[in-house]
């Protein structure tokens, strides 16, 4: 069974990244080139920090596969015992469907600001 859990956690972490990427892929193709792009956005909504339009859609993706090949090393501990392959079934199949919801959160607003995309509610 923690097997199971296992594979299938895999199944969702690949399929939220592959989300993310094509998200990413299409957000780079409508951000204009050489502009800069927020990353990062103050309570107000002014801009705190800003980068190239290639690293701006790469970095979400690159931390989620980071954060998953992390939390993939947690099997070692999740094959113990079946509530235990539950629980890290649970938690990783959460975290990835959080990043793959913030990240296409993230690039809305991303497109948004930079004038590609109408703001919703306008």
């Amino acid at each position: 069974m923690a097997q199971i859990l296992g594979y299938a956690a895999d199944a969702l972490w690949i399929l939220a990244l592959a989300i993310m990427a094509s998200a990413s892929r299409q957000a780079f193709q409508r951000l204009p080139a050489g502009r800069r792009i927020p990353v990062a956005l103050a309570p107000d909504g002014s801009t705190v920090a800003a980068t190239s339009r290639g690293a701006a859609v790469a970095a979400v993706p690159v931390l989620a596969f980071v954060v998953g090949a992390g939390l993939l090393g947690l099997r070692v501990w999740a094959d113990q015992n079946a509530l235990y392959a539950i629980a890290l079934f649970a938690g990783r199949a959460t975290v990835a469907a959080v990043f793959a919801l913030a990240h296409l959160r993230w690039l809305r607003l991303a497109l948004e600001r930079a004038g590609t995309v109408r703001a919703q509610g306008s």
